[in-house]
Parts: structure tokens; sequence; C-alpha cells
């Protein structure tokens, strides 16, 4: 049986307990969809966060039987409201007595993701999953279609020691902006000029502010007690914004994060960039810091390396268009004096519609 639960961070839970036990050699759980560490912080300010612990905005699913958890799914709402993505898919390795296979749990909880998005008005499902696992071919049996690839690179300043680069120096940045909300639109367009058409064709993102929102965070000028130590940087060349940045620093055990966007005619800002990022990162506190970037920006890859980060990770990025649930009777003109149409509804739930001449 497939259930909603009440938001409490069960998935994060379990894939914390997975990740110590496999340092064990103990398998917990499959996990097939996990947001990494520097992705699972909410876009909302960290006071409110506290106040506010159930996000409406979260949706999970359990799949149990007989109160013995057997997998489960999360979704996060972008904020467009019109699209999902999936944070988490597993199913727990350890069930005894259980008689169903992981694949089929997983397949099950995905195909009920899906419904459910029918049912909520969401036109988009997003997945990022490991490159070649198995798991992929259920994935397009489910509609899902690839469109791009993301790399993971980290940079360990304990193991940067003995290279030659140097970050005690401030890179010279004479076009570096603070980040202010008249940025978005020409952060859109420098995301159109580094994005492949058929990337952007399957983001869709509708607008300018729904793409600022979801990747460079709150358009109001938060001071920075409540900016959780975010920071947004843009180099303005004049005619254009050349490059963005955003710098989010770690907490507790969460690494620093450094996310990138370069335009192909400015390709010398990303080395002086990303120095300029790690070295205020590391003027905070010295820990591991993450970028995650797409394949196709090879120039800011090129330049992740040299700047001493290290590729450990690769993910096929998946979107899923979903049709819509129509449940408003129509009139339309037959040829024959009536025509009765059986439609199967979503889950159990068998409807039919007269058509009327």
């Amino acid at each position: 049986m497939i259930r909603p639960v009440l938001y409490v961070d069960l998935p994060g839970i379990i894939y914390a307990i997975d990740h110590r036990a496999r340092g064990s050699q103990h398998d917990f759980a499959n996990f097939v969809c996990w947001l990494e560490s520097v992705e699972s912080a909410l876009p909302s300010p960290p006071l409110l966060r506290h106040f506010l612990p159930i996000s409406p905005v979260i949706r999970t699913w359990i799949c149990e039987d007989h109160w013995r958890l057997l997998g489960f799914a999360q979704v996060r709402e972008r904020p467009s409201h019109n699209a999902w993505d999936l944070a988490y898919l597993a199913s727990m390795t350890n069930r005894d007595g259980a008689n169903l296979a992981g694949d089929d749990i997983l397949a099950a909880l995905l195909e009920y993701a899906v419904e459910m998005a029918a049912t909520h008005g969401i036109l988009r499902i997003f997945a990022k999953v490991e490159d070649d696992v198995p798991e992929l071919d259920m994935f397009q049996r489910s509609g899902f279609q690839r469109y791009a690839r993301e790399l993971t690179y980290v940079y360990d300043p304990t193991q940067q020691k003995s290279r030659s680069t140097d970050v005690s120096a401030e890179p010279v940045l004479p076009s570096l902006r603070r980040w202010n909300r008249h940025h978005a639109w020409g952060l859109y367009q420098l995301y159109r000029a580094v994005t492949p058409q058929r990337v952007s064709t399957a983001e869709l993102y509708e607008n300018s502010e729904e793409y600022a929102k979801l990747h460079a965070g709150s358009l109001q000028p938060w001071p920075s007690f409540f900016a959780g130590g975010n920071e947004n940087y843009v180099c303005d060349v004049g005619v254009r914004v050349g490059a963005w940045m955003r710098l989010c620093r770690g907490h507790g055990s969460t690494p620093h994060r450094i996310s990138l966007l370069v335009h192909p005619e400015h390709a010398e800002l990303a080395e002086p960039l990303i120095q300029f990022g790690i070295k205020r990162l590391l003027d905070a506190d010295v820990r591991r810091i993450y970028c995650l970037v797409r394949e196709y920006d090879s120039f800011v890859n090129t330049a992740l390396r040299n700047s001493g980060f290290e590729q450990v990770l690769s993910k096929v990025l998946l979107v899923r268009h979903v049709a819509l649930l129509a449940t408003r009777q129509s009139t339309v003109p037959l040829l024959e004096p009536r025509a009765v149409y059986g439609l199967k509804g979503l889950g159990t739930v068998n409807s039919r519609q007269k058509i009327m001449r």
C-alpha cells in the first residue's frame, strides 16, 4: 500500500543511516534518487524555516506492507508551482517476508508520483539518476526522457596544499557586482545563451523571475542575517551579464557550494570567478566545496579542474511531461445520435461520461 505521510525528513534520516551503514559494508536501502547535501536546503530563510518546519512544497509517500516500510518517494515543488523535483526514490533492502521485489516497489512509487502530479496540476517532473544504473530503464518505461548530464565536482582544501594554484590573492574582476533583482532578466538571458535548445525546451522556464527564484533564491534584498550566508554575484560587462555565481556557505556537516554560469563569449571569467569563490568561502570556514555543473559547460568544467576541483559523480537529468486530468464535461457534435465513452480514471476509480448530440 502506498500512502502519504506528514512532512518529517524521513528520506533524509534513512539516507543518513544508509550512508553510515555503507561505511561498514552494509546496505540499508537502495537509493535511486537522492539529494546531495548541498541541495537539501530549502529556499526560505533559515529563521522562517525554524518557525515553519512543515513545508507545503514537499510531499512524501511510503510503500508499506503490514506496517513494514518497503520504500518511499519524495517530491519538492518548484517556485513556479507547476513542476516537481523527485528528491528521493528508494526501496528498503531489509524486507523480510515482503512479497514485492525492490524493482516493483520503485516502479509502483514512481507511477504513483506521476499520478499524483496529474491530480495537482503539475506539468513536469524532474529527476536525477546516477549514470549507468539499471533503474534508468524503469524511468524510460514511465515516460521519462533524458536531456542532459550533471557533473559533481569537489574541492578539498586539505589536499590542495601541494598544488601551485594560489588562492590567497584576490582575483581581479573589475566587472564583479553584487546581485540585485534587476539582474534577473540578464541572468535568464545568460542561461539561454549557455544552454542548448534541447535542454531549455525540456526545462521550459516560463520567465526570468521563475529561473532566478529557483537558482538565485529570493528576488527580495534580504539582510545578511536572513540570507543564511548565501551570496550572489554577477559580472556586468555592459551589454549583458557575462557571468553569475552563487556562494552558499556550509554549516554543520554541510559543505560549501559554488554555482556558476559563464557566457560563452566571456569564458575568461570562469577561472577568476572560481578562485574568488574559493577564497571567500575558505576565509569564512575551511571545509570542502561542491560545484554542480552541466556537462555541456565545457570551459567551466576545464576551469574547475584547473582550480583544483575533482569530479566525483555524474548524473543523468530526466524529465517527465505530465498530461493534466480533465474532469469538466463538454458537449461536442457527433454523427451518431448517441455515444458513450468509458474513461478510466487514475488509481482505481472508473468514470463514465455521456456525450449527447
